[in-house]
């Protein structure tokens, strides 16, 4: 079988191309195809002029730059007639073409296989997400706040800035699932989700720890400027009034701070604050303590 047999009956889209004017000088039934055009039509085009977005295409001088693209793989996309993008794998290499070098281009038709390759990515993405969030709250879950954690004390490694972590949770929260329903008591936690969400900074990180417990980190945050925090977001928490299927809804949160300093890990900072915490709710409940004042 020769070059020629082998060029038309190919399942790739081929072409030949002029070496110095970029012009199509020959093209197989599945290049007219691909590119939704006769053959009389494809011959004669400029090659680069088939490829409407110029971030996907190079320019001519690259492209006939043989140099650059010899038994090179490359992902392209092209713009059909209706609008369709399709995505496929081109080869360029040099071939001698009636006595003269010219440009052997072969094109394979990859849009569904990147189509599933870009499934399967947003999937992976989506996946990690969801292994990072709470699926009640869509707070940061434990290893979300874990691997914050981690981050803050690497970088009070370089840096030398404390951090302050805050924990909290809600005061006789079983009375209000005993009271109003399950489905009340989840309502609350979805709602003082947001409202932590919009009381903090960009750089402030807030998940849910546990049951009716969250998790505060405060980077560049001393003890003092934690437990300014943890008695703002108390105060508005008593002052907000939470309506679940008509019925209204009070509650109060206790608070207990610690600080990252460089001594102890993380998990003896989440001790203290727990500590600073179950103080508070000793004394009476809707507190904030710091683990310096015990």
């Amino acid at each position: 079988m020769n070059f020629e047999s082998i060029f038309q009956n190919a399942i790739d889209a081929n072409l030949i191309v002029n070496c110095e004017t970029g012009a199509i000088m020959e093209a197989n039934m599945i290049a007219s195809q691909f590119f939704q055009l006769n053959r009389n039509e494809l011959i004669s085009t400029i090659f680069e002029n088939l490829f409407e977005d110029e971030d996907e295409i190079s320019s001519r001088e690259e492209i006939l730059n043989v140099q650059s693209f010899q038994d090179n793989v490359s992902i392209r996309k092209h713009i059909t007639n209706n609008g369709d993008v399709l995505s496929f794998e081109m080869l360029i290499s040099i071939i001698e073409w009636n006595d003269s070098n010219a440009l052997f281009v072969s094109m394979r038709n990859v849009t569904e296989r990147k189509a599933n390759e870009k499934k399967l990515q947003d999937a992976y993405v989506k996946l990690e997400k969801l292994s990072r969030a709470d699926p009640l709250t869509e707070l940061a879950n434990r290893r979300a706040l874990t691997e914050s954690l981690e981050y803050e004390i690497s970088r009070f490694g370089r840096n030398k800035e404390n951090f302050s972590i805050i924990l909290s949770d809600i005061d006789d929260y079983k009375q209000i699932n005993d009271t109003f329903g399950h489905d009340a008591g989840d309502f609350v936690l979805v709602e003082l989700a947001k409202f932590m969400t919009q009381s903090l900074r960009k750089q402030d990180v807030v998940g849910r720890w546990g049951g009716d417990e969250f998790l505060i980190i405060l980077p560049q945050t001393n003890i003092a400027g934690g437990k300014l925090l943890g008695d703002k977001l108390r105060t508005k928490i008593c002052e907000r009034v939470f309506i679940f299927d008509e019925k209204i809804i009070k509650l109060s949160m206790t608070f207990g701070v610690s600080e990252y300093s460089g001594i102890c890990s993380y998990d003896n900072c989440i001790t203290n604050a727990d500590k600073a915490l179950y103080k508070a709710k000793e004394l009476g409940k809707n507190k904030v303590i710091t683990y310096d004042e015990l």
